[in-house]
């Protein structure tokens, strides 16, 4: 994995991290930081050894905490991970007043036995399944991803791209070869590039720029159009050439040595592609090692779903018509 461009880059590891979101991770619980020992008692975590924990409420002889106050506020999105939460804060008391509603109706539920049905029990194990996979997850992240690991990737990554070279050009995309020529001998009578591209390209992410694309390495634009922009001098405007989209014209105006990104820009990126290959490595061998036979659909469980890293080039662009992928 290189960057490359930084953009290009983030937008790879955005997808494996939508995974990890949506299908792995869940709420990822707030450690406590302090070695005061705080017992729970109450019936839904008997013999629980809280660390650093506070009591801010008793109802009928149980405990809500703190921690737990934090961890449905980040459930919610109310507060970001590492976030204190204070009373002072007025989302502290109507998440404390949830929470409090929650507990009142959850010992009701035990007064009358209800947990003792078949329903009630399949729900719970679930929920536990649920919780041990979570926590599983957030022990392999502290051990895999870790600033240290971070950083090591970050300077890994740095070293290979340097020496790259990135371009900065303009575009123009037509429908015809006959209007991508007209268009062509203007400039070479001394039209504006950029003020053409606003009137006659199709082109939508750009036409507003005046065609700029912006700076961009050759990995990150479209095959056809980055092997032309980087065969043109700079100053200069291409042959009109034909792609999948239609007619182009490319003017380069600019080529650097890429620059080096900077880590604290680069850094969540970092983050989400170590997270998703630390839980797609564990999951592989997992699947790997156990046994699974599916008993609907046929097949041994084996994940059908391709990585980011496979999706065929074709399938990744069907959505580019008309669009220029940039940056």
């Amino acid at each position: 994995m290189a960057f490359g461009n930084t953009s290009n880059f983030a937008s790879k590891l955005r997808y494996g991290h939508q995974i990890i979101l949506l299908a792995l991770i869940g709420v990822i619980l707030v450690s406590c930081q302090d070695k005061v020992l705080v017992q729970d008692k109450t019936p839904f975590s008997a013999s629980v050894v809280r660390l650093g924990d506070t009591v801010v409420a008793e109802i009928d002889g149980t405990s809500l905490y703190l921690s737990d106050i934090e961890n449905a506020a980040l459930a919610k999105g109310l507060m970001k991970p590492g976030e204190n939460l204070t009373p002072a804060k007025p989302i502290f008391h109507s998440v404390l007043d949830e929470l409090i509603d929650q507990r009142l109706l959850a010992l009701e539920a035990l007064r009358r036995s209800l947990d003792q049905n078949d329903e009630t029990r399949r729900r719970l194990a679930v929920s536990r399944e649920r919780i041990l996979s979570n926590v599983v997850v957030e022990t392999l992240l502290a051990e895999k991803v870790t600033e240290d690991a971070i950083l090591r990737m970050y300077e890994e990554q740095a070293a290979l791209q340097e020496g790259g070279e990135q371009v900065r050009a303009r575009h123009i995309l037509v429908e015809t070869e006959d209007k991508a020529k007209e268009l062509k001998d203007l400039v070479e009578k001394g039209g504006s590039f950029s003020a053409l591209a606003k009137e006659f390209s199709i082109d939508i992410s750009t036409q507003d720029l005046g065609g700029d694309l912006g700076y961009f390495s050759r990995d990150a634009l479209r095959e056809d159009m980055a092997s032309v922009a980087f065969a043109t001098q700079k100053g200069s405007v291409s042959e009109t050439f034909k792609t999948s989209l239609g007619w182009h014209l490319i003017k380069v105006e600019d080529r650097r040595v890429t620059p080096k990104p900077r880590f604290e820009e680069i850094k969540p990126e970092i983050t989400s592609y170590m997270t998703y290959a630390a839980i797609e490595k564990m999951l592989k061998t997992l699947r790997e090692n156990s046994s699974i036979e599916l008993k609907l659909g046929g097949g041994k469980g084996a994940r059908t779903d391709p990585s980011p890293n496979e999706i065929p080039k074709s399938e990744k662009s069907k959505s580019e018509k008309s669009s220029i992928p940039k940056k």
